[in-house]
C-alpha cells in the first residue's frame, strides 16, 4: 500500500485510467439512442443551436446541457457515441478532481480512496451513457467545490470564491436547484471567512451572477417575465388537491391554500431522496416507452435498464456502504476541530440539493451531483476506520526483542 500511494501523480493518472476503463467499457454496451425524451429535446435544441444561433422562444428548459451539447456536435459531429465519450473523459477527470478534494480534506490516501471509490462508483459510471445534464452539472459543482475550499491551514481568498461563483452558476444554469446551492455557499463563505466576510459573500453572488444575469434577462425579453432559470420549472410541483378547488394542480396556489399537505409532501420527499435504490421511474413503464418510441425512434424501445432485482440489488451494495462509510467520515471529522470547514462544505453542497429537490420530487439520480461529497466523507470514514483498527492490533501486539529475561 505504501509503495502504491508513494507517488502522488502516478497514482492520480492510474485512478483517471480507471475510471475511463470502466465509463468507456460501459458505452459500449449502450444503444445508439436515447433512453430519457428529455436527452432528445436537449440535443435537437443542441441542433438549433448551431443551425440558427438561438433556443427559440418555445425553449423553457435550463440552457447549459444544450449548449454543452452543441459544443460537442461543433468538435466532433452529430453524433450520440461522440456524448458518451466526452462524458466519460468528464466523469474520468472528475475522479482526479476528487482526489484532490479528498487530499485538501484528509491527506493524499483520502483522496486517493475517494478517486478511486468514484471511478468504479455504479451511479457513477451510469451516467456517463445517459446524454442527460447530470454528469455536466457533477463535474462543475466539483471545480466550485475545488475553487472555494482552500488547502487546510489556508484562508478563503477573492480568487477562488469568485470563481467557485462561476462554476456554481454555470450548474445552476445546468441545474437550476443549484441556485439555493449558491445561497448555502454564500452563507458558508460568510461563515469561515476570516475577513472580509461580507465582501467574499457578495463576491460569490458576483461570479454566480455573471453566469446567471445574462440568461435571465433574455428570460425577460423573451417570457416578459423574471423566471429562476427555466420558465416552465411549476412542471416540477407536484399536483396537490384541495377541497377549495376539487382539482390537482401543479401549482403555486394549491400549496399555499393547503401548507399542511405541502410538508407532508415536502418530508416524503426529503426522505425520498436517500433512497438506496432507482424507484418512481416514468421510463420504467414499457407502454410509455412504447408511445415515445412510436413518436421518434431515437428513444429506445426496449432496455434492461429498468428496476429489476439485479440493479437494486447492485444499488443497494454500493450505496449502502457509501452512506454508512460517509456517516463514520461525519463523526470522524466532527472531532477535530480543523476539519469542520471542510466537513461543513461537504454537507452543505448535499443538503443544498436534498432540501431543494424535497420542494418538487426526490430520487436517487437527482442525488449524484452531489454524491462525491458523500464518497469523500466515505473515503474518509475508512481511513478513520483503518487508522483506528491499526492502531489497536499495535497496542496489542508485543514486538520481537521486547521481552527481557528477569535475572
Amino acid at each position: 500500500m505504501n509503495a502504491f500511494f508513494s507517488d502522488w501523480r502516478r497514482t492520480v493518472l492510474l485512478v483517471f485510467f480507471l475510471a475511463l476503463l470502466t465509463r468507456g467499457a460501459f458505452i459500449l454496451t449502450q444503444q445508439g439512442g436515447y433512453y430519457f425524451p428529455d436527452s432528445l429535446v436537449y440535443s435537437q435544441t443542441a441542433v438549433k443551436l448551431l443551425s440558427t444561433g438561438e433556443f427559440g422562444a418555445d425553449f423553457g428548459q435550463a440552457p447549459g446541457y444544450p449548449v454543452f451539447l452543441a459544443a460537442v456536435y461543433w468538435l466532433f459531429g452529430e453524433s450520440i457515441f461522440a456524448i458518451r465519450v466526452v462524458e466519460s473523459f468528464m466523469g474520468a477527470f472528475l475522479a482526479i478532481v476528487m482526489a484532490a478534494l479528498g487530499r485538501r480534506v484528509g491527506g493524499e490516501i483520502v483522496g486517493i480512496l475517494a478517486g478511486i471509490m468514484w471511478a468504479v462508483y455504479p451511479m457513477g459510471i451510469f451516467i456517463a451513457g445517459l446524454v442527460y445534464p447530470t454528469g455536466l452539472a457533477v463535474m462543475l459543482l466539483a471545480c466550485g467545490v475545488w475553487c472555494m475550499l482552500p488547502a487546510r491551514q489556508e484562508e478563503l481568498s477573492g480568487k477562488g470564491v469568485f470563481s467557485g461563483g462561476v462554476y456554481l452558476g454555470l450548474a445552476a444554469l445546468t441545474i437550476p436547484v443549484a441556485l439555493l446551492t449558491i445561497i448555502v455557499a454564500a452563507a458558508w463563505v460568510f461563515y469561515w471567512a476570516r475577513q472580509s466576510r461580507l465582501f467574499l459573500a457578495l463576491l460569490l453572488f458576483l461570479g454566480a451572477g455573471v453566469t446567471i444575469v445574462p440568461w435571465t434577462a433574455r428570460d425577460f425579453l423573451v417570457h416578459g417575465q423574471l423566471v429562476p432559470v427555466e420558465s416552465n420549472f411549476k412542471r416540477y410541483l407536484s399536483p396537490i388537491v384541495t377541497t377549495e378547488t376539487r382539482l390537482q394542480d401543479n401549482g403555486v396556489n394549491p400549496i399555499l391554500l393547503r401548507l399542511d399537505l405541502y410538508a407532508v409532501h415536502f418530508g416524503r420527499n426529503f426522505v425520498g431522496f436517500w433512497e438506496l435504490y432507482p424507484s418512481r421511474i416514468q421510463m420504467s413503464d414499457q407502454g410509455y416507452r412504447n408511445k415515445l418510441h412510436a413518436k421518434d425512434s431515437q428513444i429506445v424501445k426496449e432496455t434492461i435498464y429498468s428496476p429489476n432485482q439485479l440493479i437494486n440489488a447492485v444499488s443497494i451494495l454500493s450505496v449502502g456502504p457509501i452512506f454508512l462509510c460517509a456517516l463514520l467520515g461525519t463523526v470522524a471529522m466532527w472531532l477535530r476541530k480543523d476539519l469542520r470547514r471542510e466537513l461543513s462544505m461537504l454537507w452543505v453542497m448535499v443538503l443544498s440539493f436534498a432540501v431543494g429537490y424535497a420542494f418538487f420530487v426526490g430520487k436517487i439520480r437527482y442525488r449524484v451531483p452531489v454524491e462525491p461529497y458523500l464518497i469523500i466523507l466515505s473515503a474518509y470514514g475508512v481511513h478513520a476506520a483503518y487508522a483506528v483498527i491499526s492502531a489497536r492490533f499495535k497496542s496489542v501486539a508485543v514486538p520481537s526483542g521486547s521481552i527481557r529475561r528477569c535475572t
